[in-house]
């Protein structure tokens, strides 16, 4: 949970700020939050110092969670995800013109969030036999992998966003750049385990590989029943939908 909920958020902000004309703000009056990563150069969001609307959603008061208790989140079944947006500056696009990207390629993730801890309830096991298979696979990040694809390292959450506005497709799990994705309109290919699902916070444009069982949300430590649910994700699934959405491109 992170830069994804504020990609989330800035569609509430989009779609108020549509309907009042008003800039808006997150928090609950007392305290505000404002993400620089994501909120950068949004115009309906405002700074600390400006006036705006306030919309009560924040770490620990999310729309897409009625609670978070005992190591369980209780998901809002009336919640369902809309595309926020993202808006990038004169600097940042001329940075991206001088990337030296292939023309056409498919942005993948296959690592989780490790520093918490139930983030690797949303992890899925065969990326690399996924990505051994012929495709112009292409991998963001300040670090090195194991998978067989180019690698483009970038600095900061922002350049990995820029890459991934010039991509094909994306595929990845549950995450920040499966919301930016949306948020960019480039199509995906989501893989779900047993933790979260695409009933909440799934983009009707994206591909969701998912059994459609309701979620867990196990937050306490790794699940038994998040990894069960994905290894029962097969890389036949997973390539059938790549290459469906890849050949149509």
């Amino acid at each position: 949970m992170g830069l994804g909920d504020w990609l989330i958020a800035t569609a509430e902000a989009k779609e108020l700020n549509e309907t009042t004309g008003q800039k808006v703000k997150f928090g609950d009056k007392k305290l505000y939050f404002y993400d620089k990563t994501i909120f950068a150069n949004n115009p309906r969001i405002a700074t600390i110092d400006e006036d705006g609307l306030w919309i009560p959603n924040y770490p620990g008061h999310r729309p897409y969670a009625l609670k978070t208790e005992n190591g369980f989140m209780t998901y809002n079944d009336k919640f369902k995800v809309t595309p926020g947006e993202i808006y990038f500056s004169s600097d940042e696009l001329e940075w991206l013109d001088k990337q030296d990207l292939p023309k056409d390629f498919i942005l993948v993730e296959p690592n989780v969030k490790n520093k918490f801890v139930h983030a690797q309830n949303k992890a899925w096991s065969y990326w690399e036999e996924l990505l051994k298979h012929n495709l112009p696979w292409l991998q963001v990040g300040d670090y090195l992998s194991k998978v067989y694809t180019k690698k483009i390292i970038t600095n900061d959450f922002r350049e990995a966003l820029l890459i991934l506005s010039k991509a094909k497709l994306f595929v990845g799990t549950d995450g920040g750049l499966h919301h930016a994705a949306a948020a960019l309109g480039i199509p995906a290919v989501v893989i779900w385990t047993g933790f979260s699902s695409p009933k909440h916070l799934g983009y009707d444009g994206h591909t969701n590989i998912h059994d459609g069982s309701d979620p867990c949300g196990t937050y306490h430590g790794v699940c038994s029943h998040c990894l069960l649910k994905a290894n029962d994700i097969s890389v036949k699934q997973v390539l059938d939908a790549v290459n469906t959405i890849w050949h149509r491109t």
